[in-house]
């Protein structure tokens, strides 16, 4: 773990500056003040099919005020992955930065996966709505 950060300290730092924000917004007397307000909104559910034939199952949610949103996957074994939105240079990103991330961008929607070396990998590409 620590030769992957020395090799790429990003995905730390984004963490930490996200444990952050989430610590101030926690220690916020407004935060507080309106924790009878949070509303979950569905956004969408959109099943893809990838370029080997696979299938899962994206549902997108986020609160009411905006402030955090998160994809639901049900992956092609059956697994359910639960990831946070996290900036992106373009397209949609969803990740822990740990194992997972699930990138929506206009080209299509691809799920990558860290291997044993820390490195990612795309395991599903080429994913595509079915109507």
């Amino acid at each position: 773990m620590i030769n992957a950060i020395k090799k790429n300290p990003i995905p730390m730092a984004m963490a930490a500056a996200a444990a952050m924000v989430l610590l101030e917004g926690v220690h916020s007397p407004r935060a507080f003040a309106n924790q009878d307000d949070v509303t979950l909104i569905r956004s969408s559910s959109i099943r893809y099919r990838c370029g080997g034939g696979e299938q899962l199952q994206a549902t997108y949610y986020s609160l009411r005020d905006r402030s955090l949103a998160f994809v639901r996957l049900r992956l092609p074994d059956g697994r359910l992955l639960t990831l946070p939105a996290v900036a992106s240079g373009s397209g949609e990103r969803f990740s822990t930065d740990r194992d997972f991330t699930w990138w929506s961008t206009g080209r299509g929607s691809f799920l990558q996966k860290r291997d044993s070396k820390g490195d990612w990998r795309i395991s599903l590409r080429n994913c595509e709505p079915v109507s």
